[in-house]
């Protein structure tokens, strides 16, 4: 066995050309499956956390009618016994974001607009979504202003700048009228319209006071550190509140209709990734047949001298062992810094393309991953489909005509 492997190891290298050829198709074939499987759980990462830090969270603690009727009525009462659940599983919960939220009707002069006004403590939403970030005018208030902060599209809308006072008019708790004028002291600017369009911020207090809804909250936001807790956290929490008054949601629940997209996505990524391996395992086919076929008359010459076509067939198996490791190490490691490159700089869409991503709610870029069980996993089935193509020169070899392939 040691003079097998010797010679197939001697057989690379005797024909280097060949073997660069037959490896460059490997290499290419990884790089390829890498960078399309990095792109699609890039995109399912970075929308997932588009949705988490920027809409829902990843739990929230509801009133328990709030979600199949979201009124101000039925905001949840931010009292004892939800904040003793909370420090019970403060190991488990990285940081709570406490939000008041309703449709308003924002008025300046003549001019009016449907928004969603939303009370924030301001610390605790910049470390969720970074909102202090997308201030292009002004500045974000703190716990204690009463000033409101516009999205950008809803300003030119109303044709506001900082300075001038919105009206707002709504519905607060319990039928009371919510109304109010608040000064504008921040313009910030969203990727996607629907936000954009539609986002008043006022200070949680602030809010609270122009809803009628002294201490409530129509959603306490829990973020975690690690994504994987969410179910068994969401359930644990469950069971520590009154059901009759209070349901604990997890992102999935808030957003059926997105995570039906998801399952959608997945499918589709299955087709595609069975098109991408047929595609590749059809590249390696025809350079090992290449291959094959320019040392029929070289098999043909070893067998006539004695060699047994067992031992031909496993130095021949052996040689694309070795050729497929190669080329997926190698792959592999050409692969890791364009990802990266990717990773740290996504791909901005425009055009009609990210208008189309906009209208979807997703933000216009095409996101990559880096994590290790894309280039493990991806190395290991090119080099699984590289071993089975490998299969074809040993069945060749029990066939060949020795007399036939000598005369080659």
């Amino acid at each position: 066995m040691k003079i097998l492997l010797t010679l197939a190891w001697r057989n690379l290298w005797r024909k280097k050309r060949r073997t660069f050829i037959t490896a460059s198709s490997v290499v290419f074939a990884v790089i390829l499956a890498i960078g399309l499987v990095s792109m699609i759980d890039g995109m399912l990462d970075h929308t997932v956390e588009s949705i988490v830090k920027n809409t829902t969270g990843y739990l929230q603690i509801q009133d328990a009618l709030y979600h199949d009727e979201p009124s101000m009525d039925h905001a949840l009462e931010y009292g004892d016994e939800v904040k003793r659940v909370v420090e019970k599983y403060s190991g488990e919960i990285t940081y709570t974001v406490p939000r008041i939220q309703g449709f308003s009707l924002a008025a300046k002069d003549i001019g009016s607009r449907g928004v969603m006004v939303t009370g924030i403590d301001p610390q605790k939403e910049d470390r969720m979504s970074d909102l202090s970030s997308k201030l292009i005018e002004g500045e974000m208030f703190t716990s204690d202003d009463d000033y409101a902060v516009l999205a950008a599209g809803l300003a030119n809308q109303l044709e506001v700048a900082i300075g001038d006072s919105v009206i707002l008019l709504g519905q607060g708790f319990q039928g009371m009228t919510a109304v109010g004028k608040y000064k504008i002291g921040g313009i910030v600017e969203f990727v996607l319209p629907e936000q954009n369009n539609t986002m008043v911020y006022l200070p949680l207090r602030t809010a609270q006071e122009y809803f009628a809804a002294p201490d409530r909250l129509t959603n306490l936001i829990i973020m975690v550190d690690d994504e994987r807790v969410v179910t068994s956290l969401a359930e644990k929490i469950g069971n520590e509140l009154d059901d009759e008054w209070y349901a604990v949601k997890t992102w999935e629940e808030l957003m059926p209709d997105m995570l039906a997209a998801f399952e959608a996505r997945q499918a589709q990524v299955t087709i595609f990734a069975g098109i991408l391996y047929i595609v590749v395992g059809f590249g390696i086919f025809g350079t090992v047949l290449m291959m094959m076929y320019e040392r029929l008359r070289e098999f043909g010459i070893l067998m006539s001298i004695g060699m047994k076509r067992t031992q031909l067939s496993i130095i021949c198996m052996l040689e694309t062992l070795f050729i497929s490791f190669i080329g997926v190490i190698a792959g592999i490691i050409v692969a890791f810094p364009i990802v990266y490159r990717l990773y740290t700089n996504p791909i901005e869409v425009g055009g009609e393309v990210g208008e189309a991503f906009m209208d979807y709610g997703f933000e216009p870029i095409f996101a990559f991953s880096i994590a290790p069980d894309i280039f493990l996993t991806q190395g290991i089935i090119v080099f699984c489909i590289a071993v089975v193509i490998g299969l074809y020169p040993v069945r060749k070899v029990f066939k060949l005509d020795v007399v036939d392939a000598s005369r080659k």
